[in-house]
């Protein structure tokens, strides 16, 4: 009987049937690790993309069919809010946040914000940037022919009253239309509960129309 058991135990440490299986079930957590983690990866890419599709899209709308020296009708903007977020699909305008924002440059480094329209979630919110408020810009959008001179020599952007020989903030000085979107991301497949984070872009372009 024991001769019996040995010769059992001698023949399954032979037999090599099934060990694909043992091999594909050991190796089955890495593979799955590695396809979700692509995925992951790819999803968010896409994300970031979108973003800045959407942020180049609004800013490139508006600077090429609105007037800088006019004021655009809420709806008028509405529609271009609403055409930018349709290259977030397939992402969903629920966790969506788009502004666009018109600058007037007053020096340097500081624009004056001329009028601001915003809609998250598919709806009408509170721009970031508040009409009538000075705003830092990038030195690398402002050439020197957009900075305004005041004949008393004052910095433009700090003239908020009219008075003799001044230029007064917002009524002088070179144009900017600023695109910006923010997406409420979270990943599709995660290891552990994963709170959403904002992926942003934003772009300045000068408007085409006078």
């Amino acid at each position: 009987m024991p001769q019996r058991g040995q010769l059992v135990l001698s023949r399954l440490g032979r037999d090599r049937e099934g060990s694909a299986i043992v091999e594909f079930a050991m190796v089955l957590p890495a593979l799955l690790t590695l396809f979700l983690g692509t995925f992951v990866m790819s999803d968010t890419l896409s994300c970031y993309r979108k973003v800045t599709v959407a942020a180049r899209s609004l800013a490139d709308l508006v600077s090429r069919s609105v007037s800088p020296s006019s004021t655009p009708t809420t709806a008028t903007l509405t529609t271009y809010l609403n055409a930018a977020q349709l290259t977030m699909t397939p992402f969903s305008a629920t966790y969506t946040t788009l502004e666009v924002d018109e600058l007037r440059v007053c020096d340097a480094t500081h624009a004056y914000v001329a009028w601001s329209q915003a809609q998250s979630g598919g709806s009408a919110s509170t721009p970031s940037l508040t009409a009538g408020t000075v705003v830092t810009i990038p030195t690398s959008m402002i050439t020197t022919p957009m900075i305004p001179t005041s004949p008393d020599g004052t910095d433009v952007c700090s003239n908020t009253t009219p008075a003799a020989n001044r230029t007064v903030v917002g009524t002088a000085g070179g144009y900017l239309m600023l695109g910006r979107v923010n997406y409420a991301y979270q990943p599709v497949y995660s290891f552990a509960s994963m709170a959403r984070y904002n992926v942003t872009d934003q772009i300045y372009m000068i408007p085409r129309l006078n």
